[in-house]
């Protein structure tokens, strides 16, 4: 055996060795609460799940089982029960995963029950006992949305800007400082915003930072608006400069890489007006992001350029591969309007893409009957 299919095996069968031992009975009754649950059963739920966390003896099972439990409570409406099951969940794991949960879900039951003001204390309390979770995000931006839609960006970034200070030198940094840069260009700060969100890129750089491409892609979209375009199109390059490789043919790509590299493609196009770096950009998005959902809006604006540019046989070639590697693609029924040699799709081409390409798309849709409602 090779070492490469000896390390595939391991991969494989690793797992299979460290199957979880539990407590007899604790699967049967957490199953059958589940089945409970699905049904809508809550009341036999809650009773199976609490059933479940006196049988498990490991944490995890009791704690997860008690979680189970409280949400189930929720669905009955007996919310002073699942606020005890909650703070005892959060008292008793000393940190664990479920306790972390139950803390921030603690945070938004009480909201819901007593108000916002007691409801963000719980909240910000969860945040400040647990800043390393990745519920941090979500419950400050809920609190956050609260505040602004109430009384205005404003007075949210004087409602954040002392929580941000106070979490800089916590693992929330990251989170709580995204909102609050986000937020400064809501207020009309759009420099100090920009200024912010280069800042946190670099000192949460790929691959450790969480929100590193949102920070440079939101970057850049401040940058063109400010007709700062050629370091927009430098913030997008920064971000997709730093993608790893990874074995058995995956990447450790972010989500908003293949969107940053078709809109690199999009300001050279349509704001520096240099059509060779366009095309070379919206290439690279067909090269290096194959899967995107991207890919084939790149590869039509490529023969669309093409086409404008005079080289209509450039254009048929991109468009030949579009067809062969996106059998899928919205723009199939499109093609022939672009290139002679492509047949007709089996229904007219969509209204929007027609419009982008300058046809008269009632002339195109005329007679085709509309689709049933």
């Amino acid at each position: 055996m090779t070492k490469r299919a000896a390390w595939l095996a391991w991969v494989l069968l690793a797992p299979l060795s460290c199957a979880p031992a539990y407590a007899p009975g604790y699967q049967e009754a957490f199953d059958a609460a589940l089945r409970a649950q699905n049904a809508g059963r809550w009341e036999e739920a809650a009773t199976l799940f609490d059933k479940a966390a006196g049988l498990g003896d490991r944490y995890k099972d009791r704690d997860e089982a008690r979680l189970m439990a409280a949400e189930a409570l929720e669905r009955l409406e007996r919310w002073g029960e699942a606020e005890d099951l909650y703070r005892k969940i959060d008292r008793e794991s000393e940190g664990r995963y479920q306790g972390v949960r139950a803390a921030y879900a603690l945070g938004r039951l009480v909201w819901q029950q007593r108000g916002f003001e007691e409801g963000a204390k719980e909240t910000l309390r969860a945040i400040r006992s647990y800043p390393d979770s990745g519920l941090v995000r979500h419950a400050v931006k809920r609190l956050l949305a609260h505040v602004e839609e109430t009384y205005g960006p404003d007075a949210a970034l004087a409602w954040l800007t002392p929580l941000y200070e106070e979490l800089k030198t916590s693992d929330a940094e990251e989170a709580v400082g995204y909102e609050h840069a986000t937020l400064l260009a809501r207020c009309g700060k759009k420099e100090a915003s920009i200024a912010a969100l280069l800042a946190l890129a670099a000192s949460h750089p790929y691959p450790h930072g969480s929100l590193t491409d949102d920070a440079y892609y939101v970057a850049s979209l401040y940058l063109a608006d400010l007709d700062r375009v050629p370091q927009a199109i430098n913030a997008l390059e920064k971000m997709l400069s730093v993608q790893e490789e990874a074995h058995l043919g995956h990447s450790y790509r972010r989500p908003r890489f293949p969107q940053g590299a078709y809109r690199i493609g999009v300001l050279y196009r349509d704001r520096v007006k240099d059509r060779e770096r366009a095309k070379a950009a919206f290439w690279r998005v067909y090269k290096d992001y194959f899967d995107s959902r991207q890919t084939d809006d790149a590869l039509w604006a490529l023969a669309k350029m093409e086409r404008d540019d005079g080289r209509p046989e450039e254009a048929c070639r991109v468009l030949e591969v579009l067809r062969k590697e996106k059998p899928d693609s919205r723009y199939l029924s499109c093609l022939h309007h672009l290139c002679d040699a492509q047949a007709k799709g089996s229904r007219p081409c969509s209204l929007r893409v027609l419009e982008g390409i300058g046809v008269d798309a009632d002339a195109v849709w005329e007679g085709v009957p509309a689709p049933a409602p």
